[in-house]
């Protein structure tokens, strides 16, 4: 890395930027990088978040008992780690912890018995059959409302169970064979355990057939049937729904939603005509499968054996760093506490601050210069965007953890009376306002998000660092980094989902039906350019994309356009013979700089709304004009691409 915060050395100078620009850009990296033993990739996001790993390990080894007081953030955080460290007492244990949940279903003896227990194990924060929880309405953004959710799969997707393509089977084959090994570890000889996964993905199955396939997933409206209680016991009648209200010790809602209907009555199809023994089999292994990364380092490593499927890494993660990924998972917002005490300066807060203000300035006069877009739906997209809130580094409160218990000798424990915990505190959110100030990720995490129904960007501190955001740098690498992130934020704010949300956070068509059409159309230019690309053979979706690639590109030009305000304000230098706007770009190229497993790479292209690293870079660059300015793009050129075909979006 050189003074302006640029990995120069990483380029590949024998590249022609106008040939292959990702290539160019990080083509030497890729050739001298190798994927670590215990990774399944490498790549920018993953580098800075093995830094804050490190950093969060600090926190850890400078424990001292005198850190201990009951109920402090310090005690709750270090036992939790410590129970999860503690392989001699979890290998002392082995399966037993789990044996008493068992049991509760292995001695039912009615199907109605079996259906009582669904409430007990929800509370627990069991998934089984479907998944309760409460959160806002996406019609009714300042009201909390109860949700009944599918669940069920032990594979990423439905795809895994109903799909006879070759990597869809491999991965099948790998589950199958992991069940039956989870059940011999659980007592189960071979020929039962046999038995007993043969079942499981025979009621898996039958739920798969009964989803959502991803892409309709990311249509909002598909997954929002509003009714009343009432009209829940009609839509799946012989399901005891006032008794599993009074199991989850709420009041009975007025309103509910269920996200899948298809799913939930194919839910009260299986309960009703599934023999018993069938429906204890997949409950108890529900159990089971919950459990097993709770368990001995048996079960850890047949986890691991079957996640290689997926992932294809080498090396399972060492013990420090599955001990912080479980205090991550259960505790990581109150961990947060103690990482942005030690690592977040407020100085990186104030520069972000007006880096941002930058971005929003130029997403607004973009909007207004839209010659697609009538006046009306600009006027409604300014308002939302000017009403979308910014969330910068770290929650203005705190979650609170009054009465929680957490001992350093009971992981199994403890991660059940978290769970059990925080699926109160989130039911009792029903008849509450909605909480503006909660946050959905820890702040050490290295991502961002946008959240739709409080139409808001969030940038936790673990990704203000390099290579994404370092106040040294030279501008152009932070607003090419950092910027272009926010910007994609923003932007998922206006793509093909996040736009049919209004600024208040409605799920409403505030568009005009022509510039809905508009907005399409042009959305189909990047479906058919994605969807041409393949990767391990695998064809990339491009309707599965859409909103990543649209947020990609918007947050592209936004930078750029915020950049040129920067330059404005300040001057214009050539660094290392590059001009500014040719910096610019290439670190849009070294933020996606990535290498993948075989297995990785076809998990991600099958499941990941995502694109592929490299298509990130060159696909969005051959629609914006100033990229083509800076390095003299000419027809015939790689990246060049006609300008009827190029997606002015935003």
């Amino acid at each position: 890395m050189n003074n302006w915060g640029f990995d120069v050395e990483g380029m590949d100078l024998s590249i022609d930027p106008r040939s292959d620009f990702y290539h160019y850009a990080i083509g030497t990296w890729v050739k001298k990088t190798n994927i670590p033993a215990h990774e399944s990739s490498w790549n920018s996001f993953q580098e800075l978040h093995v830094r804050t790993l490190e950093q969060q390990r600090a926190i850890i080894d400078a424990r001292t008992v005198s850190q201990r007081e009951k109920g402090s953030a310090e005690q709750l955080c270090f036992d939790v780690y410590d129970s999860a460290d503690d392989m001699v007492r979890r290998n002392e244990l082995g399966a037993t912890p789990m044996h008493a949940d068992r049991a509760r279903v292995n001695e039912v003896n009615t199907r109605e018995d079996l259906i009582g227990l669904i409430a007990n194990y929800h509370v627990r924060g069991s998934s089984v059959f479907f998944n309760p929880y409460v959160t806002i309405d996406a019609k009714s953004s300042s009201t909390y409302i109860f949700h009944i959710d599918s669940s069920g799969f032990g594979m990423p997707d439905r795809d895994y169970y109903l799909d006879s393509s070759p990597e869809h089977m491999r991965v099948r084959t790998a589950y199958q064979e992991h069940i039956v090994r989870i059940l011999s570890l659980s007592g189960y000889n071979e020929n039962d355990a046999r038995k007993r996964m043969e079942i499981i993905m025979h009621v898996e199955t039958r739920l798969a057939r009964a989803s959502l396939d991803k892409v309709k997933l990311r249509d909002p409206h598909a997954t929002y049937h509003k009714m009343a209680w009432g009209e829940l016991t009609e839509l799946a009648p012989n399901f005891p729904w006032n008794a599993y209200a009074e199991g989850l010790a709420i009041q009975i809602p007025g309103d509910l939603i269920v996200t899948e209907l298809e799913y939930i009555q194919e839910v009260m199809r299986i309960l009703a005509d599934e023999p018993l023994e069938n429906l204890k089999t997949y409950f108890e292994w529900d159990i089971i499968s919950d459990s097993t990364g709770l368990l001995s380092q048996d079960f850890i490593d047949e986890n691991f054996r079957f996640s290689q499927a997926l992932s294809g890494q080498e090396v399972i993660k060492p013990q420090w760093r599955r001990s912080l990924n479980a205090l991550n998972g259960s505790l990581g917002e109150l961990f947060g506490q103690l990482y942005v005490k030690k690592y977040f300066h407020e100085s990186a807060k104030v520069k972000i601050d007006t880096l941002v203000s930058d971005l929003f300035d130029a997403y607004e006069k973009r909007i207004l210069t839209l010659v697609w877009m009538g006046a009306e739906t600009k006027k409604r997209a300014v308002e939302k965007l000017r009403a979308m809130r910014r969330k910068i580094g770290y929650p203005a409160k705190w979650r609170s953890y009054a009465g929680l218990i957490v001992a350093p000798d009971d992981y199994y424990g403890n991660v059940e009376r978290i769970t059990t915990y925080e699926f109160r505190r989130n039911l009792n959110r029903l008849g509450t306002p909605v909480d503006r100030e909660e946050w959905f990720t820890p702040p050490q995490t290295v991502n961002a998000y946008y959240n739709p129904v409080q139409n808001e960007i969030v940038f936790p501190a673990g990704i203000l660092q390099p290579p994404f955001f370092d106040v040294d740098a030279d501008d152009a690498v932070n607003y090419g980094a950092i910027g272009a992130i926010i910007g994609h934020e923003m932007t998922h704010g206006f793509d093909d989902e996040g736009s049919k949300f209004d600024g208040d956070g409605n799920l409403n068509d505030w568009w005009t039906a022509e510039d809905r059409k508009h907005f399409d159309t042009l959305g189909d230019i990047l479906v058919e350019q994605y969807g041409a690309e393949t990767v391990e053979g695998i064809s990339v979706n491009g309707k599965l994309t859409l909103g990543e690639n649209i947020a990609d590109l918007g947050g592209i030009l936004i930078a750029y356009d915020a950049y040129q305000a920067e330059l404005a304000r300040t001057t214009r230098s050539d660094i290392d013979d590059f001009t500014p706007e040719q910096r610019f770009f290439l670190t849009i190229g070294q933020n996606e700089r990535d290498i993948r497993r075989p297995e990785i790479a076809k998990t991600q292209v099958l499941n990941d709304p995502h694109a592929p690293a490299h298509l990130r870079v060159n696909c969005p660059l051959q629609h914006v004009t100033s990229f083509y300015d800076a390095f003299s793009v000419q027809p015939g050129d790689g990246m060049y691409r006609n300008p009827t075909q190029r997606a002015h979006i935003w």
